[in-house]
C-alpha cells in the first residue's frame, strides 16, 4: 500500500509543530526559573532579622506554584526538637485550615523526602504506598498528584516543598520535579547562609 506523501508530510509537519511547541514551553520555564533564582539572590541578601524570613517564604514560594502551574501547595519546615513538619506556608483549598499544621516527620510523601533527601514525583498517589490519607480525610481534601522536593542547605535537610495537583491527563513531569529540585537545592543554600549570618545580626 503506497501512502499519499501529501499525509505524510501533513503528519511531520505536526509532530515537528508538537516539538517546538514543547521547546518553547521548556525554554519559558528556564527563562523563568533563572529570574526566580536573581530574585531569590537579591532578596536573600536584603535578610536582615528573621521577621523577613516567613514574607520571603511566601513570595518563593508563590513563584514556585506558578512556575509548575500547581493549585494548591504547601512549604513545610522541619523542628528537629519535635521531630514534626510544620505547615508553615501553604496555598490553595487548604490555606486557612493547614497552615500552622503539623505532622510526623516520619508521615508520607513529605516524610519520605526528607528521611531520604530525595524528590518524589508522584502522579497518582492511590499508586503511591508512601502517600497518607490523613491530611486529606480530616480536612476533606482530594490529592491527586504530587511533586515535592527537600529544601537542603549546607548538607541540612530544613523542611520540604510540595506542589499538589498541576491539572492535565499527565500532571507533573520529569522536567518539572527537576525545575522544582534545583529551586529548592538553591533555597535551602538562601537558609543556610541566613542561619549562618544570624549571630552577626544579634
Amino acid at each position: 500500500m503506497v501512502t499519499n506523501p501529501m499525509v505524510v508530510l501533513r503528519r511531520e509537519n505536526a509532530r515537528l509543530q508538537t516539538e517546538n511547541d514543547q521547546l518553547k514551553e521548556e525554554l519559558g520555564n528556564l527563562r523563568e526559573f533563572v529570574r526566580i533564582l536573581t530574585h531569590l539572590e537579591a532578596l536573600t541578601r536584603k535578610i536582615q532579622k528573621d521577621t523577613e524570613l516567613k514574607p520571603l517564604l511566601e513570595d518563593l514560594f508563590e513563584q514556585a506554584l506558578k512556575l509548575l502551574n500547581a493549585p494548591d501547595g504547601s512549604l513545610l519546615i522541619l523542628d528537629e526538637e519535635t521531630n514534626e513538619l510544620a505547615f508553615v506556608v501553604v496555598r490553595g483549598a487548604l490555606k486557612e485550615n493547614l497552615t500552622g499544621y503539623r505532622i510526623s516527620a516520619d508521615e508520607g510523601i513529605a516524610g519520605w523526602v526528607i528521611k531520604n533527601s530525595q524528590p518524589a514525583l508522584v502522579r497518582d498517589v492511590r499508586r503511591d504506598t508512601r502517600f497518607s490519607h490523613m491530611v486529606d480525610e480530616q480536612f476533606t481534601f482530594r490529592t491527586q498528584s504530587i511533586a515535592a522536593a527537600p529544601l537542603i542547605g549546607d548538607q541540612r535537610v530544613f523542611g520540604v516543598v510540595e506542589l499538589l495537583n498541576q491539572p492535565g491527563d499527565e500532571p507533573f513531569s520529569e522536567n518539572d520535579i527537576g525545575l522544582l529540585s534545583l529551586l529548592c537545592r538553591f533555597w535551602g543554600e538562601a537558609l543556610a547562609d541566613i542561619e549562618r549570618r544570624a549571630p552577626e545580626k544579634a
